[in-house]
């Protein structure tokens, strides 16, 4: 956070504006976040798909216990050519990989539906700090809980006055190759 308000002072000491003539603002987003009653139902949707595939995920996880337990048992009574015991590691080894596949795919799942639940949500949010900020006017507003900022006015780039102070030219640096000739 300090870093982002040096930097941010160091820029409007480049802007030729002043401290003072800024309006500084923080909040919590996460805390705000968990009291939306529309993120509160989309993480119950979340829990709950989450919890169906775990579901198909423990019965692959049993299928896997019983061929293991069988293919031990047979093994131990001597029940097994090595062919036929050949075939039974190259399935639980099939299985195990389909349990991992299973997993991953259900983890990008998860990970989409968050994503498609909480995007609206997220731009509600962003809406009501921009209208906060205007109607109170807000020249800042950073959130506690990332150390991010949430909202800043339409201002001039000083991008081109900060290269200026440290010399850089808007020639491109050329390109170094890395790779062994």
């Amino acid at each position: 956070m300090r870093k982002l308000f040096l930097l941010f002072a160091l820029v409007t000491l480049f802007a030729g504006t002043t401290l003072a003539e800024n309006k500084f603002g923080y909040m919590n987003s996460m805390e705000i976040i968990s009291l939306m009653p529309e993120a509160q139902a989309a993480d119950s949707a979340i829990q709950k798909y989450a919890v169906e595939l775990d579901g198909l995920i423990n019965k692959m996880y049993t299928e896997y216990d019983a061929k293991a337990a069988d293919a031990s048992s047979k093994k131990q009574k001597g029940l097994l050519t090595p062919e036929q015991e050949e075939l039974i590691v190259k399935d639980l080894q099939d299985l195990e990989k389909r349990i991992t596949d299973f997993q991953e795919a259900a983890d990008a799942k998860i990970d989409k539906k968050r994503q498609a639940l909480f995007d609206p949500i997220l731009k509600k949010l962003n809406d009501a700090i921009s209208t906060v900020a205007k109607n109170n006017g807000y020249t800042y507003i950073f959130d506690t809980s990332s150390q991010a900022l949430l909202y800043a006015i339409e201002s001039d780039n000083v991008l081109p006055l900060v290269k200026n102070a440290l010399n850089i030219k808007d020639t491109p640096a050329p390109k170094t190759s890395t790779t062994p000739k």
